[in-house]
């Protein structure tokens, strides 16, 4: 238990940190269907979480463009809006090194005992891991909003920001590398936005949520995420301790909590994960690596599960490459 404690201030300061920070920005790929404005499409390419996504709107008005100023207004918009869902999304996500992870370890498990290179790291589990589901659909219900700057008569679209109750569903769940049967279900109070811009890449999702399995092995739970993810494409005179956490980094953690026993603060999973960016030549390529740490408590599992469940702390790596547009 002393651990927890040391782990939600870290969750805390980053919150604090990155809040208040101005002059955020971000790449996502958004096509606006029809000329009313009523419906869009978007799509997101990444090693770790894929997605394609299709938003409704569910009145006549077209997906507000509201300007775009300091990221704490983003955060205060969509919370004000937050009672009042006026827009459906669907969305389709996949993740493809957590099926590697899975493959690599059910059909090349030499190769994947071999990676166990100390007793907390394995190099397969460390890239591929953290990620407890293959893939998922999901049904958004809530506010959609497209913040814009404007050039003279040019009115550009920046970036987006939604706010509302997400609810996903899937049949599979991943543990330890192993893909196990589960339809499962998950519904989350979710803050979430991307935006575009030259000077700086930004996505950031906050959630509180459930997830229920149907699989009597894995217990229901409890969960609150952060997630943070920044590149930036120029220098900022800041003091140097928060230009090291702040710029050109990622952050993500995550607890879950077993449902039965949340008010005793019971943790069945813990997760957290910092990572810097390295921008190279103009910008066009980004290289980016994070390192983190996952527990998995076996009080979480129950049967044959249970007993696969290995609750030593283990090393999470996570390389990728940005490509610029």
């Amino acid at each position: 238990m002393p651990l927890k404690i040391p782990i939600f201030f870290t969750a805390i300061f980053f919150t604090v940190t990155y809040l208040f920070l101005d002059y955020s920005y971000a790449w996502e790929k958004t096509i606006q269907i029809d000329d009313e404005g009523r419906h869009e499409a978007s799509i997101e390419l990444d090693p770790y979480y894929s997605n394609i996504g299709y938003v409704y709107s569910l009145t006549d008005a077209p997906i507000p463009k509201e300007p775009y100023t300091r990221e704490i207004n983003v955060y205060l918009y969509l919370l004000k809006n937050i009672y009042l869902p006026r827009y459906i999304l669907l969305e389709a996500s996949l993740y493809p090194l957590p099926i590697a992870g899975v493959y690599i370890k059910e059909n090349r498990n030499k190769f994947y005992r071999d990676s166990q290179l100390t007793r907390n790291f394995n190099a397969v589990k460390a890239i591929t891991a953290g990620f407890p589901e293959p893939w998922a659909f999901s049904f958004f219900f809530g506010n959609v909003v497209d913040f814009v700057i404007e050039d003279g008569e040019k009115r550009e679209i920046v970036g987006k920001g939604y706010s509302g109750l997400l609810m996903s569903y899937g049949n599979k769940h991943i543990v330890d590398n192993i893909m196990v049967d589960d339809q499962w279900f998950e519904a989350e109070i979710k803050l979430k936005g991307q935006d575009i811009r030259e000077k700086r890449d930004l996505s950031w999702s906050y959630a509180v949520g459930y997830k229920g399995h149907d699989n009597r092995e894995i217990k229901d739970a409890l969960y609150i995420s952060i997630k943070r993810n920044m590149i930036d494409y120029m220098d900022y005179d800041v003091n140097p301790v928060i230009k090291f956490l702040a710029y050109n980094s990622e952050v993500e953690v995550r607890f879950d909590f077993d449902l039965k026993e949340v008010e005793q603060g019971k943790i069945v999973r813990y997760f957290f994960l910092f990572g810097k960016k390295f921008v190279l030549g103009d910008g066009g390529v980004t290289l980016a690596f994070g390192i983190g740490m996952l527990k998995t408590v076996a009080s979480g599992y129950t049967g044959k599960l249970e007993q696969q469940i290995d609750e030593n702390w283990q090393l999470i790596l996570r390389p990728n490459v940005h490509i610029k547009f």
